[in-house]
């Protein structure tokens, strides 16, 4: 996930005059791009009938990349993340921000599936 998109530049962070806040938002890009890549793969492996979904994957990741950087400098956990990111696997820290960006994402578009797919 975001986690080989952070590797490279946690390394700058260790040096003097890198803040973790700046340096995040300069990597979001990266971060949306791989999102984006990520899910076009997944989908490629999927059945065709979900072909016609492709263009969500850039408009899933923008707002999943934002939510990752701001629940990172939110929770102050850049460092934990930046370990987990260079030991190559998510993990604990890695996963919460994960979940609650999907939280996150999932309760911003309720209002928007409730109208596609009201209950009857």
């Amino acid at each position: 996930m975001f986690l080989m998109v952070l590797q490279i530049p946690i390394l700058f962070m260790q040096l003097p005059g890198f803040g973790g806040g700046s340096l995040l938002s300069l990597v979001r890009p990266q971060v949306e791009a791989h999102m984006t890549r990520e899910c076009l793969k997944a989908l490629g492996k999927a059945e065709n009938g979900l072909s016609g979904l492709q263009g969500l994957c850039s408009d899933i990741a923008r707002p999943a990349s934002v939510c990752v950087v701001q629940e990172i400098e939110r929770n102050g956990s850049m460092l934990q993340v930046a370990a987990e990111a260079l030991a190559g696997k998510p993990g604990p820290v890695s996963m919460q921000v994960a979940a609650t960006c999907i939280s996150k994402l999932m309760d911003a578009a309720r209002p928007s599936w409730d109208q596609q797919f009201p209950l009857r």
